[in-house]
């Protein structure tokens, strides 16, 4: 075993080195078994030394068996890797050695007071037959309390006990007796006083009695000389204690105390002097160290009286002052540590923990107004935190729900409570996140939605000006696309090609249309005759009423039968008839020549025109014979004199649809051929009277039926709702 570096010796666990000398070192030691703090020997030069073996045997053997206040305690002798230990009571204080060596001045009192305790040791041990040989200053630990400990008793031995060879001294050669010098000498228990008796005189002089600078001449010294008169080092000092000390260090032995106890006994009646004579003072310098708050100060000094006079009333009521100062101070210390962690916990918002901090103080003084204020500002704060907490849970609720204007009210109640949490900042910063995706979002819909609306009056527009075109109203179709271009400059540009296209197809159709301007002419079948009517007006400005010529009433007896035909008066109205019907400064209106027959009478009427009387006439006879000429070419038709005849109408269906929509089908519901028609709507188609079931494809190719009846005479109107358009498809996303 490596005594430099163990970490554990036999049970017990090594905490550090108390220090080394040349039989060995001393380790600080703890017993896990009990937490006690011990102190283990081990004698390293064991195998060098056979005598030094037996003196630490001898040692754990006799202290082993002393069981005193002022002795050591041993606990146990072991072995570890054939190396002897020695665990003895831990001492926590300081040899008298090295308080001596330190200067500190120490009342005469108290000096005595620590030969008394030594005398007191001694006494036990010599009782049980031990003679300890080697008292000194090194040997004396005194502890934090005052109490004087006697260690090493290596070299003690048992009285009547030879275990010395002729001439081996053993011992500390400034502390041995003339009779341990002899070496032939059976020493018995006089030789401890006479040790006690040196190490006296060093502690009242700070001297030796017996030093000659050399070993030979201190040996003469202790031999030959008495004792130095004690009044040369210590100043007033008692004649009784002078002798005391002579008797105790007188060279013959059969002149010296006869033992430890005879010797304390006339030292305790010096030691009350001094006690007597000093108590007042201890007692007034405990007092004031008192009222300093210097408890340890204070308790030194009262210990130091009660030592000395362990029954005095006044030291003893002052002791008791001193604990209940310490305590106080105590519980003032540990509340000021209360208040503090507390307080830190407070900062720290840690709320929980600073109530305990705080009801930990206030055991210690439940009316402390500092910890009351402080335990009703930390309710108050939990309060707020219960709050925030709540706010910050319906804001977390409200985000997971998609509500973010609730969870936006939330948050910022929460921030209200504790401004600087950053738990509320990182959710604030989620719910902004959100609110402006959200909002980006309804900024994409609106945008698309303004597209689909733009969309949907450009198609809706465009179609009604192709419908327009194609009844030969251009100049409305022109309008049309001319008020929607600002819309139509907001789509892609494959519709503003289309757009383009359309505006240049209806520009070029009007030119058209303007420069023809052909005359109108109508032709009847008539018994076998051709009858040409031409309506020529006079080309001249007319600035007063026109005045129409008389049409001739058709005889409607004299008409030919079924079958025949007959050629009715044309009336084709020249370029002359246009400056009648249109004065100076009217716009031309061209467009009806070039609308197909079929779709003629989708036109609507200028206003301007038709309040005409001379047009309003014309148009009657013109109506009157296409009239007649229908009724004539229909098949199994009757005469429209007599009892039986009847006068066919015209029917037609009005389809609609929205946004827009092509109608790709028209069905009878008698059965006959469907017609197909792939037309866009609106879309006016001439029907005769009866029930249809029109089939309609929507701009997302959805397909919609509707069924309607064509009455007997007039129209009839229908109506269908589509999906909006596919704008992805639209755009071409």
């Amino acid at each position: 075993m490596e005594p430099s570096k163990p970490t554990r010796i036999g049970a017990y666990d090594i905490v550090d080195v108390i220090g080394r000398g040349g039989m060995g070192t001393v380790f600080r030691g703890n017993d896990p078994r009990i937490g006690r703090a011990v102190a283990i020997k081990v004698l390293t030069a064991a195998a060098e030394d056979p005598d030094l073996l037996i003196r630490f045997y001898r040692e754990a053997k006799y202290t082993g068996s002393l069981h005193h206040q002022n002795i050591v305690t041993v606990y146990e002798l072991g072995h570890q890797d054939g190396v002897p230990y020695l665990v003895m009571e831990y001492l926590e204080g300081l040899t008298l050695e090295a308080m001596i060596g330190s200067g500190r001045p120490m009342p005469v009192a108290e000096k005595l007071g620590i030969i008394l305790q030594v005398c007191s040791g001694l006494t036990y041990a010599h009782r049980q037959g031990l003679i300890h040989r080697d008292i000194k200053p090194a040997n004396i630990m005194i502890l934090p309390d005052g109490t004087a400990k006697i260690v090493d008793f290596g070299i003690a031995l048992l009285g009547g006990s030879q275990l010395t060879r002729t001439g081996h001294v053993v011992g500390s050669l400034n502390y041995m007796s003339p009779e341990q010098l002899s070496g032939n000498v059976e020493v018995d228990v006089r030789t401890d006083v006479y040790s006690a008796g040196v190490v006296l005189f060093q502690l009242l002089t700070g001297k030796l009695p017996f030093d000659g600078g050399s070993t030979a001449a201190t040996l003469r010294m202790i031999v030959q000389d008495p004792p130095p008169p004690l009044g040369k080092y210590l100043q007033d000092c008692p004649e009784e204690l002078e002798g005391i000390l002579q008797k105790a260090m007188v060279k013959d032995r059969e002149e010296r105390y006869a033992s430890p106890e005879d010797f304390a006994i006339d030292l305790a009646r010096v030691h009350h002097h001094y006690m007597t004579r000093t108590v007042g003072d201890t007692l007034q310098a405990a007092g004031e160290a008192l009222r300093r708050r210097d408890f340890a100060g204070a308790r030194q000094q009262v210990l130091l009286v009660l030592r000395g006079a362990p029954h005095n009333v006044e030291a003893s009521e002052l002791l008791k002052q001193i604990k209940q100062g310490q305590e106080q101070a105590q519980r003032e210390q540990q509340m000021l540590t209360w208040q503090m962690k507390a307080e830190e916990a407070f900062r720290k918002n840690h709320l929980e923990e600073a109530l305990q901090c705080v009801e930990q103080g206030m055991r210690l003084d439940p009316g402390n107004a500092t910890f009351v204020g402080l335990r009703d500002a930390i309710m108050e704060a939990q309060s707020r935190m219960g709050n925030y907490r709540e706010a910050l849970k319906r804001a977390e609720a409200a985000l997971r729900a998609g509500d973010l204007e609730a969870a936006k009210q939330s948050v910022e109640d929460a921030q209200a409570i504790f401004p600087d949490d950053p738990g509320a900042r990182t959710l604030a910063g989620q719910i902004i996140t959100k609110l402006e995706q959200k909002l980006r979002e309804q900024r994409a819909v609106e945008k698309q939605r303004e597209f689909a609306r733009s969309l949907n009056a450009a198609e809706k527009g465009m179609a009604d000006a192709r419908m327009l075109l194609l009844m030969g109203q251009a100049a409305e179709a022109q309008q049309i696309l001319e008020n929607m271009e600002s819309e139509v400059s907001e789509l892609p540009p494959q519709w503003m090609d289309q757009f383009k296209a359309l505006k240049r197809e209806v520009r070029d159709k009007k030119l058209e249309m303007e420069r023809a301007a052909p005359a109108p002419k109508w032709t009847a079948d008539y018994d076998g005759r051709t009858a040409e009517i031409t309506a020529q007006f006079n080309a001249t400005r007319v600035v007063g009423p026109v005045d129409v010529p008389p049409v001739p009433r058709a005889d409607v007896s004299s008409m030919p039968p079924e079958g025949a035909t007959a050629e009715v008066p044309q009336f084709a109205p020249s370029t002359t008839t246009h400056d009648m019907l249109y004065p100076r400064g009217e716009p031309r209106r061209s467009e009806e020549t070039e609308v197909a027959p079929e779709l003629r009478e989708f036109l609507e009427p200028a206003p301007s025109t038709w309040s005409r009387p001379a047009i309003w006439i014309g148009i009657a006879v013109l109506v009157l014979i296409g009239v007649l000429v229908w009724m004539m070419r229909r098949p199994g038709a009757e005469s429209p004199v007599g009892p039986a005849q009847t006068v066919a109408s015209y029917s037609y269906a009005e389809i609609n649809a929205e946004p827009w929509a092509t109608v790709t089908a028209v069905s009878p519901a008698n059965g006959d051929s469907t017609s197909a028609v792939g037309q866009a709507t609106p879309l006016r188609w001439k029907l005769a009277p009866g029930q249809y079931r029109i089939t309609l494809q929507g701009p997302n190719h959805e397909v919609k039926p509707v069924d309607v009846i064509v009455p007997q005479s007039g129209g009839v109107s229908c109506f269908a709702v589509f999906k909006k358009p596919d704008l992805q498809r639209i755009v071409g996303r």
